[in-house]
């Protein structure tokens, strides 16, 4: 229950609301009071409600009236949309990931990959956005990806959220793209729960062009996300609480492309087409005589290698004439267990003070694609991010009411990699292992943030600021190791020494006839050395990671 009193033109305000839907008592001397029903406040969203006496009498007399159905923002210039709980529990979302409703907004472009313009709204930047969550700072930090919280957001969990795309507020705006404000659901004086699942299997899904031309079946799609939750009172009109559990659960496969050498080259027989576009061959012993400047001939080592790799299935991977393409299916599971709780105190009666906590815990687990069937998985990525948000709200006096919160937040990840030592690849034939490396990333940020209304007559003042502290720290091994590589581009006169006229090489598969000679050969033309220090000068020994941390300290006020 809020009071509010009105200037002498009839104008008031009441800040700092939590969303929901509220009932409005109006009182003057001489006329009965005016109240108006089911008045629905959005989440950051300015709403102006008209009030009219038209009846006199006592003020034990009461004129009831419904509010009107849609408000109009007349406050401020913001531009947005504001999602409620039950559009964001029954609009269809892959994932259910919340965060990517902002794809929804005008002025937002989205068409998916990577690229940075990707979530940019209204010419700002993807990474100019700004989530929060309980008014804690959830961005991803790390990238500032767009459409990415880095708490789970789970559907059942989101009271609901508003996204500005123009103009927004100096108490919320951070740059120049979108705004997004969630707020978690609170408990309530009765009782509500809810269970789900939703499943989703090979049966719906469809095979790949590639996977039916090269024989391939389905591969395995099992998709299995379920929850619960529950909220309800611990005190009647006190003290509540609200609790969501939401898992997932992925056994699918997925079709994995490589390119492998054919079968003649693994023999050291190297195919190309003449000028006059017929197939030949040059054999080990003719590598030796004619092509091979100092006559050693084909290395066996190489040959070692080559013949590990599995006969190709896929013609149109590769070359086509001395390397092709293989597919297979890979299993890809990945389990996810996302838990949400508030809880919600009044500290007196009156409700003018009251407090919120909030805390989020996320424990995700993913296996990557191995090499070639029967190998390790490449890479694991496992995710443990956190997050908790405290806040109290205290109205002063009716014209003056301040907000404190805290929010800590911590990203806390790491993907594994198979690479433990240097490494010699083939120009234009993956890998016979895999070659992924590890990286470890934990970033906590920590936000201290002050929001004060004052209303003076007409006027409405706000002051606040925010203390933002970033810790990013990094464990990579993506430079622990040192590469070489057989690529004929390299070698003086760009491959001509391995390309003797006598053979006629047709100008289109010369850099193919290039790239196979010089891997049967086994000669390593190039190389990267990788040599890292610490900042006073250290040196880091090879196989180590570079172990980095970079602290962001921020102040804004308004």
């Amino acid at each position: 229950q809020r009071e509010a009193v009105s200037d002498k033109e009839g104008r008031y305000n009441i800040p700092q609301l939590a969303p929901g839907i509220y009932k409005l008592t109006a009182k003057t001397a001489g006329f009965s009071d005016a109240v108006i029903n089911n008045i629905t406040l959005q989440v950051n969203e300015p709403a102006t409600v008209g009030v009219v006496f038209e009846k006199l009498g006592a003020t034990s007399t009461t004129v009831s009236v419904e509010a009107f159905s849609a408000t109009i923002n007349t406050v401020d210039a913001s531009l947005g949309n504001v999602i409620s709980s039950e559009a964001i529990v029954e609009l269809p979302s892959f994932a259910r990931n919340v965060a990517n409703l902002l794809s929804f907004q005008p002025g937002v472009a989205y068409f998916g990959g990577t690229d940075d313009r990707n979530g940019a709204v209204n010419g700002g930047r993807s990474d100019q956005s700004n989530i929060t969550l309980d008014g804690a700072d959830v961005n991803q930090q790390s990238n500032r990806a767009a459409f990415t919280s880095v708490l789970r957001v789970t559907p059942d969990s989101v009271e609901e959220f508003r996204t500005t795309t123009s103009n927004g507020g100096a108490d919320t705006g951070r740059g120049s793209g979108a705004d997004i404000v969630l707020v978690t659901k609170s408990g309530t004086n009765n009782l509500h729960g809810s269970l789900y699942e939703y499943r989703r299997g090979t049966e719906t899904s469809a095979n790949s062009f590639f996977n039916n031309r090269t024989g391939l079946a389905r591969a395995p799609l099992l998709i299995n996300l379920f929850g619960g939750s529950v909220g309800g009172a611990i005190k009647k009109n006190k003290a509540f609480f609200f609790t969501n559990y939401e898992g997932r659960r992925d056994a699918s496969s997925t079709t994995v492309s490589r390119t492998v050498p054919m079968e003649l080259l693994k023999q050291g027989i190297v195919v190309y087409h003449n000028s006059a576009g017929a197939l030949q061959q040059v054999t080990p012993a003719q590598a030796q005589a004619v092509v091979d400047p100092l006559h050693i001939g084909v290395d066996q080592a190489a040959l070692a290698v080559l013949k590990q790799y599995p006969v190709g299935n896929n013609s149109a991977g590769g070359d086509g004439v001395n390397t092709t393409g293989y597919n297979f299916i890979a299993p890809q599971h990945s389990k996810q267990d996302t838990y949400t709780t508030r809880l919600d105190y009044k500290v007196d009666n009156a409700g003018k003070h009251s407090l919120f906590l909030r805390g989020t815990l996320q424990n995700d687990h993913a296996n990557g694609t191995p090499q070639f069937p029967g190998a390790p998985a490449n890479s694991a990525t496992l995710a443990n991010n956190k997050g908790v948000a405290a806040g109290w709200t205290a109205v002063l006096r009716p014209t003056l009411v301040n907000t404190v919160r805290y929010g800590f937040t911590r990203q806390g990840g790491e993907t594994t990699g198979i690479l433990g030592s240097n490494y010699v690849s083939f120009r234009g034939i993956d890998t016979i292992s895999g070659v992924n490396t590890a990286l470890k990333r934990t970033v906590p940020v920590n936000t201290i943030s002050d929001d004060l209304s004052w209303n003076h007559n007409s006027h409405d003042f706000r002051f606040g600021g925010i203390v933002r502290g970033i810790s990013n720290q990094s464990v990579d091994y993506s430079k622990a190791y040192s590469t070489g590589t057989t690529n004929a581009s390299v070698l003086s006169g760009s491959g001509a020494d391995i390309t003797p006229a006598s053979l006629g090489v047709s100008a289109g598969d010369t850099t193919t006839y290039q790239y196979a000679m010089i891997a049967v050969l086994g000669i390593v033309t190039s190389a990267t050395g990788n040599y890292n220090y610490t900042a006073s000068g250290a040196v880091i020994p090879p196989g180590s990671p570079v172990v980095r941390n970079f602290v962001n300290r921020e102040t804004e006020v308004y």
